[in-house]
């Protein structure tokens, strides 16, 4: 469990946390006279915080901001889009997303790639002339602000709508539509999407497509990119999504994957503190930009 205090949460130690499995949790809190506390199962973030966020970002790096639709309460749904030192998209793009569930929240660790790509190295300076990255920190903000576990603000659950939508069913929600617009003008050459849990009682988790969606062409990239990731972590849980794999079609992956032979990832970061976990997000999706640009181009000497 976390508390809020001066401003940012931090993990409570496991003395001070009694957990009743099934039923509730204790725990043990210094509160001064007229004090306020703020706890949580996870470090959330506000909306606000995180558009203030990629603004700065915005403001200091080459990035742009972009508002790619509205929520079904009216609110913003916002990216944010690297360019190249001359202002200019490159070509291809790679899209790093936070989970729509609100219940394991990754905006942080999303902007966290915005920031490792503005850290002024050549390794960065040369993936931003490569990529276009296209971040998405908060794709259901009305979720987030409302405390939802996996759904928007009005009960529906957006990251499990995507077939209903290519399906062209009604009463699809509106977060979906937008997201799988941007994606399907951008058509990224990879998809990364981020789930939290802050906590080390598993290994981190990878979800890679199956071969089996890909054009042959596509495979080598494929081998290379997923032996890349492998190799970020000694400890593993892999499950690969198939075409068997159930309710498959109806997420983003396996439609990104199908219709534009995006490389498509769910990776599950096992860490306790918010900064192991932006840490991780950040390296991670290095590792993958990297690994796609292929071997020619990392022995490329920088100019």
């Amino acid at each position: 469990y976390w508390i809020l205090r001066d401003e940012r949460w931090w993990p409570m130690g496991a003395g001070a946390t009694r957990f009743v499995s099934e039923e509730h949790v204790e725990l043990d809190i210094d509160v001064p006279a007229r004090g306020a506390v703020h706890v949580a199962n996870k470090p959330y973030v506000s909306g606000g915080d995180v558009a203030s966020e990629m603004e700065s970002l915005a403001q200091g790096g080459p990035f742009e901001i972009e508002q790619i639709g509205v929520t079904e309460k009216d609110r913003p749904l916002l990216s944010l889009s690297s360019t190249r030192a001359d202002g200019s998209y490159a070509d291809d793009t790679i899209l790093i997303g936070a989970t729509m569930q609100p219940a394991e929240p990754a905006a942080r660790p999303v902007l966290a790639v915005a920031h490792a790509l503005n850290d002024g190295s050549a390794l960065s300076k040369r993936l931003l002339e490569r990529y276009r990255f296209v971040l998405i920190p908060l794709p259901n903000p009305d979720g987030t602000a409302e405390g939802r576990s996996c759904t928007n603000g009005c009960g529906q659950v957006p990251m499990f709508s995507f077939g209903r939508l290519l399906a062209g069913e009604d009463d699809v929600p509106k977060e979906t539509a937008a997201l799988w617009r941007h994606a399907e003008a951008l058509r990224p050459a990879a998809y990364i999407e981020f789930h939290t849990h802050y906590q080390v009682s598993r290994s981190h988790k990878l979800n890679p497509m199956g071969a089996d969606w890909f054009d042959v062409e596509r495979h080598a990239d494929l081998e290379r990119v997923n032996e890349a990731l492998l190799s970020t972590n000694l400890d593993w849980r892999v499950t690969p999504i198939e075409r068997t794999t159930p309710l498959c079609e109806a997420g983003k992956f396996t439609n990104l994957a199908d219709r534009f032979g995006t490389l498509a990832y769910c990776y599950q970061i096992y860490c306790i503190s918010e900064e192991a976990t932006a840490w991780h997000a950040a390296t991670v999706s290095m590792t993958l930009a990297r690994a796609l640009a292929g071997d020619e181009w990392a022995a490329e000497t920088p100019s």
